[in-house]
């Protein structure tokens, strides 16, 4: 096999999570991964099909899912085995800085030589913090890093892996040491406007799988193998500006570079689904709200979305309730699906000091209701503990609201409430971080290694980041458990779960369950069309067929 010249690495939140006693809490409970947030980041594939369409051989290793899987998987070992130009490892969630660091450090210490790359929004806040850590060489800043990694590849393989002269100095958003050890920063000027030169079909994962004989390597979570559920995303950026979110409006524009979101052309995400429903067997997800760019779009996305002929769930993360033309469209395109809105609090003041005070709790009790007159399979809703002008009684009334929403909706079990405390971090980079007073609160971390030293602590109250001066942490543990006895009771009362299935730390899912031995099926019939373009030397593989044909189409280079 030609040698590797890129070994992207996904590490866990904390490294050593499989040694100590830490009692993890609900950090994970909104996301589909545990509590070591073993997902890794879409870019990470992107950027990995992108340097592959370039030529530039290219493996991801999911490290945490290893780890998470086998007790004695050994990190070390991994990396030991490996001798890539360049190691890529993402900091994306800041719930990573720790096993992220951690991993560069046995990079370092298994090839001293072998440079560190770090990339994501998180390195993006901190990137002159982490340059200096010994074990990282160079950070890409922003959204959207395909094209530079892809011109620091090209110096490194001419110049060599250890070359840090000025021809550095013209690569676009990248941050590094020079010859001296001198911290030198590009300009962030690789922003695109749009969102279509990334392919989002997992042809790359697929093909990885078959070349490395590494299908563990590849799982994005821990019950994906059971539940092969996957998601898609239609824009970089965004146009909400939700306080407390790293990756709202305002902090895209105020530090990652983007003053306006990049939306992805509606015809190839409606046939990135497609694709990825032709050989995978579960559910799909698309986030971002394809609302976003407006009502043309949404029409256009739809309408192409039911020429793929879908019919396994599909569910639509929005951030507000849609127009009943959505709904329609929805209804008339495919044949099973679902809607998430997160709603943050029952009280629409709230809401409102949240960033989300375009819709109120009526409105959202209207489109539940439309949603499931044009025959929404599913609702989901979700609450948060912890957010600005909220208190512990308020976060108690919005699980009784929970209550008397399935009163009125006459115990519909199509309806799914959750509630959440904001853990582990308030996101560096949102406007809460950036100004915590203005919105009553008080930060316990603002560097890379204090948070690192949090994520140590061995109780997830000492983890959080922030402290709220009207919901103080040691509150906001005890309501959680509370409010989670509550809610559990809640949806017992109503049938959605069982007391078995809620004891046994099981939910209820979209569609049915899959085996594994499913899954390898599809992933084989899937890889076929691929399997003449895996590498033979430095052969430049093609982007998947879907991908490549709408590229050719649309003419983009």
């Amino acid at each position: 096999m030609a040698r590797l010249d890129v070994a992207l690495l996904h590490a866990p939140a904390i490294y050593d999570f499989r040694e100590g006693m830490i009692e993890f809490g609900p950090v994970s409970d909104l996301v589909p991964s545990s509590a070591i947030f073993e997902i890794f980041p879409l870019g990470l594939s992107t950027i990995g099909e992108y340097l592959e369409r370039n030529g530039y051989l290219t493996r991801t290793i999911n490290l945490a899912f290893r780890m998470l899987r086998d007790k004695s998987f050994s990190v070390p070992d991994t990396v030991r085995a490996l001798d890539p130009t360049i190691f890529g490892i993402d900091l994306h969630w800041m719930v990573h800085c720790h096993g992220s660091i951690e991993v560069a450090r046995i990079c370092k210490k298994e090839h001293p030589d072998t440079p560190v790359i770090f990339g994501g929004l998180s390195s993006t806040f901190f990137y002159e913090d982490l340059l200096g850590y010994e074990c990282i060489d160079f950070i890409l800043r922003g959204d959207s890093t395909e094209e530079p990694f892809r011109q620091l590849m090209e110096i490194l393989t001419i110049e060599g892996k250890g070359y840090r002269g000025e021809l550095l100095a013209d690569i676009p958003n990248l941050s590094w040491k020079d010859a001296t050890g001198a911290h030198r920063h590009n300009e962030l000027t690789h922003v695109p406007t749009d969102f279509n030169t990334p392919a989002l079909d997992f042809a790359y994962n697929m093909k990885s799988v078959i070349r490395y004989r590494d299908l563990i390597g590849q799982v994005p979570f821990k019950d994906f193998l059971r539940y092969p559920m996957t998601a898609s995303i239609i824009c970089r950026g965004c146009t909400y500006n939700c306080v407390t979110c790293g990756g709202s409006s305002t902090a895209f524009r105020k530090h990652f570079g983007r003053p306006r979101t990049a939306f992805r052309d509606p015809e190839l995400a409606a046939r990135d689904l497609g694709f990825q429903h032709r050989y995978l067997p579960g559910p799909l997800f698309l986030l971002n709200d394809f609302m976003q760019p407006g009502m043309d779009y949404a029409r256009t996305f739809i309408e192409a979305l039911g020429r793929e002929n879908i019919d396994a769930p599909v569910g639509f993360e929005l951030f507000d309730p849609p127009p009943p033309e959505i709904y329609e469209l929805l209804q008339e395109n495919l044949s099973d699906w679902s809607i998430e809105i997160s709603a943050e609090s029952h009280d629409d003041a709230i809401r409102k000091q949240f960033g989300k005070g375009h819709f109120t709790t009526a409105q959202l009790e209207e489109s539940i209701r439309l949603a499931f007159e044009h025959g929404a399979t599913r609702f989901d809703l979700f609450f948060l503990m912890g957010i600005p002008g909220q208190d512990r009684a308020s976060a108690m009334e919005t699980v009784e609201y929970c209550a008397g929403l399935y009163d009125r909706f006459n115990n519909d079990k199509r309806l799914l409430t959750f509630t959440s405390p904001m853990v582990p971090f308030l996101d560096p980079g949102s406007m809460v971080y950036d100004n915590p007073e203005k919105y009553g609160y008080s930060l316990r971390a603002t560097t890379v290694e204090e948070h690192r030293e949090l994520l140590r602590s061995a109780h997830w109250r000492d983890v959080m980041n922030y402290d709220s001066h009207l919901f103080p942490r040691d509150e906001i543990v005890e309501a959680t458990q509370e409010a989670l006895d509550r809610m559990n009771q809640i949806k017992i009362d109503v049938g959605v779960n069982t007391r078995e299935e809620i004891e046994g730390n099981t939910e209820m899912e979209w569609g049915m369950e899959f085996k594994a031995s499913t899954f390898l099926n599809c992933v084989e019939i899937g890889i076929k069309y691929e399997t003449k373009n895996l590498f033979n030397g430095r052969t430049t593989p093609a982007v998947s067929d879907i991908h490549r044909k709408w590229r050719e189409e649309n003419q983009v280079v």
